[in-house]
């Protein structure tokens, strides 16, 4: 009776490991850890867009490039959270073959680029691509602060490519 408790003890930690091993590690899906540096420019906006949020993102794995965020909306602050907004729109991760990586980028928060003081955090939803990133899906999470006269906001999360 003892072996076959311990039997089923040793056989069901085996299938919580390997299952835990198979969700975690899907060979399509890469780790996403990377910082972008970006500020608000009116020069090389994707057309029609006058003014935007365009720079760089160094990562993990090569996950290194040019980024342009283009705003779509600005709400208003919240009653509880007199002094933060939430901010929506889509940035563009752009790679040295030529792919790229689109995510709609909503977040929330009171960063100020006249004092330099402020963060906000978020999440961007990959939304597709092109090239090595085309029908891409995943997620990240972000934070911001302002530094100088730039943003910077480091990203975590996964994108997933639907060709392996």
């Amino acid at each position: 009776m003892r072996s076959l408790r311990v039997a089923a003890v040793a056989l069901a930690s085996a299938g919580v490991v390997a299952g835990s091993s198979v969700a975690n590690a899907h060979p399509r899906c890469e780790q996403v850890d990377a910082t972008i540096y970006d500020k608000v420019v009116d020069v090389g906006c994707p057309s029609p867009t006058q003014v935007c949020v365009a720079g760089t993102f160094r990562g993990r794995h090569s996950f290194d490039g040019t980024s342009v965020f283009i705003l779509g909306s600005r709400g208003e602050a919240p009653p509880t959270a007199p002094g933060y907004r939430p901010v929506s729109g889509t940035i563009t991760y752009t790679f040295a073959d030529g792919s790229t990586l689109t995510a709609l980028e909503t977040s929330i928060g009171n960063v100020n680029t006249t004092t330099g003081t402020g963060h906000a955090g978020g999440t961007q939803e990959f939304t597709g691509g092109t090239g090595r990133y085309e029908n891409a899906t995943g997620f990240t999470y972000l934070n911001q602060h302002w530094q100088t006269d730039h943003f910077v906001t480091t990203i975590h999360g996964e994108a997933c490519r639907s060709n392996g």
